[in-house]
């Protein structure tokens, strides 16, 4: 972070601001943590400048902080967490009952049997999803292909890539947790267990590189964007999914309680403007915006909201975690009901609060 990093135990941090004025009155406060944080610049511009837009605690996973946290925006839109926890502390903020790591612990405890309907069908349904990213690769490049996910947990999507390319494509990962890494290597996956800014990648060797929602967790998005840049043939193509913040429910619950803010672990976040800023830094050009359901950040919004005056009733109905290991009536209900609301959203307004985006290299 160069002349920016200040990684002062967040218990010294008395929420102060060290962008455009003070922090609000609702954020000076002693932390009560001692979480060492640090205090960054844009990633896209390089600017100190800003205005805080959000303060948040991590409602998901308390035991890991009880700060709180805000959201700031710079001069050129972009949005990031400042002051944020240094890489240090990326075991603290992301715990063993982490969702994703819970995801893959449940997969390796029912592996070996056919899974329930409900996953076959979800599996089903994203294969005919990505067959149309397949066909774009297609168009620009014969078999056999090179596909790689970053960050692939237990390769569960590189396993629905692989039958989306009926078999045609070699199937590599990145992944930082080493039990999700050893998952999916033994399926047959190439996969370096590591994160992405350890890597060095093969330049100029992958048809296709595919990443959701990793973007917004890494230190240096344009460093994560410009190893994908680099890592494409020339024909390939880019599909990262991440955020967006130009979205009906950002407007009404952003100041606090907007789930996708998942503090503090979500450190840049990102709409079509920046994310275009990002991309064309890293070399890459945009080919289309595309904006999909994303009913989580409704559960973790409610959570939010309904946590601090009634944490029964939260935890009960909208289980941050639980939500994507128990299923049942209620929850596949849930999930429905939110998913359905954000295709009225896009309906309406063309966007939601999930983009993914093509991309190609310039």
């Amino acid at each position: 972070m160069g002349e920016h990093e200040d990684e002062t135990p967040a218990s010294k941090l008395n929420g102060s601001s060290n962008g455009a004025g003070p922090a609000p009155a609702n954020f000076s406060r002693d932390y009560l943590s001692t979480l060492r944080m640090e205090t960054v610049s844009c990633s896209n511009c390089g600017s100190t400048k800003y205005e805080v837009v959000a303060t948040g605690k991590d409602h998901e996973y308390p035991h890991t902080s009880p700060d709180t946290f805000r959201m700031v925006r710079c001069e050129c839109g972009l949005m990031y967490l400042s002051p944020r926890p240094t890489v240090a502390e990326l075991d603290t903020i992301y715990p063993s009952d982490y969702y994703a790591y819970q995801i893959v612990e449940q997969r390796l405890r029912t592996r070996g049997g056919k899974g329930s309907w409900l996953r076959r069908y979800m599996d089903a349904q994203a294969i005919r999803r990505w067959r149309a990213y397949v066909a774009l690769v297609r168009e620009s490049a014969k078999g056999p292909y090179e596909i790689m996910d970053i960050g692939c947990g237990d390769g569960n999507f590189l396993n629905q890539w692989k039958r989306a390319f009926d078999g045609e494509a070699k199937t590599h990962g990145v992944e930082m947790n080493e039990k999700a890494a050893a998952i999916a290597e033994a399926q047959g996956h190439r996969v370096l267990p590591k994160r992405i800014e350890e890597c060095d990648l093969e330049k100029g060797f992958f048809d296709l590189v595919f990443s959701f929602h990793v973007v917004e967790h890494v230190e240096d998005p344009v460093s994560f964007m410009t190893a994908i840049a680099e890592s494409l043939k020339p024909s390939g193509y880019a599909l990262i999914e991440t955020p967006n913040v130009d979205t009906a429910d950002f407007r009404m619950f952003g100041k606090r309680h907007w789930g996708a803010h998942h503090f503090p672990r979500h450190w840049n976040m990102y709409d079509e403007k920046t994310f275009t800023a990002l991309a064309e830094k890293a070399g890459l050009r945009v080919v289309r915006f595309e904006y999909v359901p994303s009913a989580i950040f409704w559960v973790w919004t409610f959570h939010s909201m309904l946590l601090p005056r009634f944490p029964r009733i939260a935890n009960a109905l909208f289980p941050p975690v639980d939500i994507f290991l128990r299923g049942g009536p209620w929850i596949w209900g849930l999930l429905s009901v939110f998913t359905a609301t954000d295709l009225a959203i896009r309906t309406l307004t063309g966007k939601t609060a999930c983009m993914r985006v093509v991309l190609q290299r310039v």
